[in-house]
């Protein structure tokens, strides 16, 4: 049975929306977001006697997949610490790593199935001073690519993926009446191309 190891980049597009309840106001604010992220792994596989392959793709870092500013008033009325202002950040995918097995069609062509752990992390300026934990969330990943060999057992693939994710609420820090912000992420949609190039042993 061959191992392979390579190195992928993928152009992700995404399409997630969400609701944030502002503190003991119960506001609640919709927001959605779209648009398209590079996204850089590695994977290792191994080709079974079967003919299916399973693999490991591992995004060994905190890819920015989106970013917000939102002008928010200080609806908050009843805590004197909420004020009106911008809340900005950016969530990123950590430790993105997905378990995959494929299995080859005819004329160069693979299927692909894949199950996906990540870790959804928020980095932001908040006016009303909430911060908002990590989240880890799972998703399946359905893809279908070609492949072509090259030489001395190296390969070349292209794959187009569509990607299921489930959403999660993120609670925000408590302020001095202990009330807080939160956040919900609806379940989302991502859809990639990625290109792939490694090396059989």
């Amino acid at each position: 049975a061959e191992i392979s190891v390579g190195i992928s980049g993928t152009a992700l597009y995404y399409d997630a929306s969400g609701e944030e309840t502002i503190k003991s106001s119960e506001t609640k604010n919709s927001k959605s977001d779209s648009g398209v992220a590079p996204i850089a792994s590695f994977f290792i596989e191994r080709e079974l006697d079967t003919g299916v392959t399973v693999g490991l793709d591992v995004v060994p870092y905190g890819a920015k997949v989106a970013d917000f500013n939102n002008a928010v008033p200080d609806t908050d009325t009843d805590d004197a610490s909420d004020t009106a202002g911008n809340n900005k950040g950016d969530v990123n995918f950590k430790n993105l790593v997905t378990l995959y097995a494929s299995k080859d069609l005819a004329n160069g062509m693979y299927a692909k199935f894949g199950v996906s752990r990540v870790t959804v992390e928020t980095d932001e300026t908040v006016a009303t001073g909430s911060t908002y934990g990590d989240e880890d969330i799972m998703g399946i990943t359905l893809g279908l690519g070609t492949e072509r060999d090259l030489n001395n057992g190296a390969f070349f693939r292209v794959e187009g993926q569509v990607s299921r994710f489930q959403g999660t609420t993120f609670d925000g820090s408590a302020d001095t009446d202990s009330v807080k912000n939160k956040i919900v992420l609806d379940d989302f949609t991502t859809a990639g191309i990625k290109f792939s190039i490694g090396k059989s042993f």
